[in-house]
């Protein structure tokens, strides 16, 4: 689970001007124009996208020298949780639950607990989507936990909620169709499988995860 904010396409100038600041360095970026923080933050944000969260962190710093802002706050804990830096995350997403990164300070929450405290994790999640309703990747994180709580039933609008808003995204249709089977909604998988012409070793391998879990929760006697 988790992932970033898909990146707003921007236009052609702003492409030309993305490519000159990858070329820079730090200190020849501190002398660009002011107008150029918002390709910057694109910038960082690809690194991120990318696995490089050294670099990532790199530029963050520097841009705080600059003048810090919610947005760099938000970033940097994206990168500290990814970097496996769960405390420092955690204080930098507490501090903006309050501000206009709140939700994806609740997002990232509900990644750090999701590894040690299920519920806790879907209680953040849950606020998260509450804070901003249209995020895809937070409704599919959100219905993915709840569906490895077997919570079924509130799953389903969640992931089909993340499926539509974001159709070109796998990610929530392979977790929707995994949950079709989870359920033994043959009807509802060929459905998605026929509209969305899903691979057929894609839903091999899902298949196969879901009894997989089936086996599980029936081994250690959850109800589905």
């Amino acid at each position: 689970m988790g992932m970033l904010h898909r990146l707003v396409t921007i236009g052609a100038a702003l492409l030309l001007g993305a490519c000159s600041l990858l070329g820079q360095s730090p200190a020849e970026h501190a002398a660009s124009p002011a107008s150029d923080t918002a390709v910057y933050t694109d910038l960082i944000k690809r690194m991120i996208d990318s696995g490089q969260y050294y670099a990532a962190l790199a530029h963050i710093q520097q841009q705080q020298r600059e003048g810090n802002n919610d947005q760099l706050r938000y970033l940097e804990a994206e990168v500290r949780r990814n970097l496996g830096q769960f405390e420092a995350a955690e204080t930098l997403y507490r501090g903006l639950l309050n501000g206009p990164q709140s939700g994806g300070a609740y997002h990232g929450l509900g990644l750090l607990y999701a590894p040690r405290n299920m519920n806790t994790a879907i209680g953040y999640l849950r606020e998260a989507a509450r804070r901003a309703p249209t995020d895809a990747d937070t409704r599919n994180d959100l219905g993915y936990a709840l569906l490895r709580q077997a919570r079924y039933n509130e799953a389903l609008p969640e992931l089909a909620t993340a499926a539509e808003l974001d159709p070109n995204d796998d990610q929530p249709r392979n977790n929707l169709l995994l949950l079709m089977f989870l359920r033994r909604d043959e009807k509802g998988a060929q459905k998605i499988i026929a509209d969305a012409a899903v691979p057929a070793d894609t839903v091999s391998r899902l298949r196969a995860q879901a009894q997989a879990m089936q086996a599980r929760s029936a081994g250690t006697g959850v109800r589905q």
